[in-house]
């Protein structure tokens, strides 16, 4: 167990799966009510104060527009936020073969989710493709959180059997 000083307490774990369960309320509300409103509380220039910058002529970057989702970007913030707390908290059991385990993932994880960029910098072209990278933001986080605690799954079933024979 020596790398488990990089590990977060295994409290962060349930703090990070009610994130995780907040965002994923947040996702579905702001996509079920994003075409019944015609305001946004989420304005970025009112909100820090940038379109007095503008009358003052200064010119801002365009990729900002009047009505830009600050809830999309608080979302992001969330789920890095909870995937870290999840994926990196420590085990009850945590021994060698978890760290092994945890190791093993990260690296499968890794292949995963570069595999899936080859695919898609083949098949996918344009805007998509921008929506692509902005999943790749959060899904080698997911994908490893998936594979470690399947295979954990998987370890703890096969040792019940291999108790009970």
């Amino acid at each position: 167990m020596k790398n488990t000083k990089f590990l977060l307490p295994g409290g962060y774990k349930k703090v990070g799966w009610w994130i995780f369960g907040i965002t994923v309320v947040l996702i579905i509300l702001h996509f079920i009510f994003q075409s019944q409103c015609d305001f946004s509380l989420n304005n970025i220039r009112e909100l820090f104060g940038m379109e007095r910058l503008e009358r003052k002529g200064w010119q801002l970057s365009s990729s900002f527009g009047p009505n830009d989702d600050l809830l999309l970007t608080f979302i992001g913030f969330l789920l890095i936020v909870a995937g870290i707390f999840i994926g990196f908290s420590r085990n009850k059991e945590d021994d060698e073969f978890i760290e092994q385990l945890r190791y093993e993932s990260l690296i499968l994880s890794l292949y995963i989710n570069s595999g899936i960029v080859l695919l898609c910098l083949i098949f996918v072209w344009g805007l998509p493709f921008l929506w692509v990278m902005m999943i790749n933001i959060f899904s080698i986080l997911y994908v490893f959180i998936l594979c470690f605690y399947l295979r954990l799954y998987l370890n703890k079933r096969s040792m019940r059997y291999e108790k009970q024979d």
